[in-house]
């Protein structure tokens, strides 16, 4: 039987080879950085460098911790953002570790973005990094970090108007057995909260992370050694 070590060592192991994929997806397959907001690949550059281009709106990737739960909360900051098409958003690292990427079939995930968007992604950020992204096409957009999104780091974009696959209902975990995969766990709580309701985001322009529910924020794992995280603390497997 599966002990609750190899259970949660798996899940981290996941999250790092999720986060690994994210740092080489993010790169240009030339291996040269480039000046341009990529489709794909966006932009990515060092705090006080001049940008290709001045974003419209400036999304924090932060955490903080929320004792006596050993695990701190991650997430995007604000959570919830309406935006006009063909605006930029700026993605600031203010804590390290962490990715945007899209909720996209080519990533082995259900499309949660509008028809026809690449599958995008950024490397795995260091702190004091940005990362700039153009959202051109009308429609909800859903991202996650690669590493954290299971503790409930995802966003929502509504660019425009709420349409799209990301209008559709988020499904509850555990994720089915095979890809693509939904929204995980914690994440998919956070993006089920009414405070991301589309046409919430759209009526107040910027939803922040205190919005969300508590209970939509707890983690879903009980950490080795550790107390339970809270009420939704599963799943665990005793051995």
């Amino acid at each position: 039987m599966t002990s609750r070590r190899n259970f949660v060592g798996s899940v981290v192991g996941a999250a790092v080879v999720a986060g690994t994929a994210g740092f080489f997806g993010g790169r240009l397959s030339s291996g040269t950085p480039s000046q341009q907001i990529d489709p794909t690949h966006g932009f990515t550059g060092l705090a006080g460098s001049t940008p290709p281009k001045q974003p419209d709106h400036i999304v924090q990737l932060l955490l903080k911790p929320r004792p006596p739960i050993p695990i701190p909360e991650f997430f995007f900051e604000p959570t919830g953002l309406f935006i006009e098409p063909g605006q930029t958003v700026m993605f600031r690292a203010d804590t390290p570790d962490h990715t945007i990427t899209s909720f996209s079939n080519a990533l082995g995930r259900t499309p949660r973005v509008p028809e026809g968007v690449p599958p995008f992604t950024s490397p795995v950020m260091a702190a004091g990094t940005y990362w700039l992204y153009t959202f051109e096409k009308e429609g909800v957009y859903d991202y996650y970090c690669a590493p954290h999104e299971i503790f409930g780091m995802v966003g929502r974009i509504v660019v425009g108007s709420a349409s799209g696959p990301g209008t559709s209902e988020v499904p509850l975990p555990p994720p089915p057995e095979r890809p693509p995969t939904p929204p995980l766990w914690s994440g998919a709580l956070v993006l089920r909260d009414p405070a991301l309701d589309p046409d919430n985001i759209i009526s107040k322009g910027t939803v922040k992370w205190e919005s969300i529910s508590a209970q939509a924020k707890l983690p879903m794992l009980a950490p080795v050694g550790g107390p339970p995280a809270g009420p939704v603390a599963r799943p665990t497997v005793e051995g």
